[in-house]
């Protein structure tokens, strides 16, 4: 059993696969699978790392996974999407990402 974080940023996407102790076991980004720019949030790109992580939790014997989803990224629902349409069984899935409760803080006024 392991722990799959999924990092998305405004340009790219991460992938880290940890044990349970949160040792880290595997690693990739949407950029490292050779598509570059505007290519690298798209849905191909994607399930190229998704085969990758599918060999590398074999290779590790992992038969189920957590995931762990942080980040504003635009392609987060079609990224999942293909993460359920894998050979990835999931225990439990969760939003971790980081929400303000009151927004920025607003600039002070200019003391003439």
């Amino acid at each position: 059993m392991g722990i799959l974080f999924l990092s998305f940023s405004s340009n790219n996407i991460h992938f880290l696969l940890t044990d349970c102790k949160g040792k880290i076991k595997s690693w990739t980004t949407a950029g490292k699978s050779r598509s570059k720019g505007v290519k690298r949030s798209l849905s191909l790109s994607s399930s190229e790392i998704i085969h990758f992580l599918e060999i590398k939790t074999k290779e590790l014997s992992y038969t189920s996974l957590h995931v762990r989803i942080k980040g504003w990224g635009k392609n987060k629902k079609n990224v999942f999407k293909i993460l359920k349409q894998s050979k990835l069984k999931f225990i439990s899935v969760m939003d971790i990402t980081t929400c303000p409760y009151n927004g920025c803080k607003i600039p002070r006024k200019r003391k003439l």
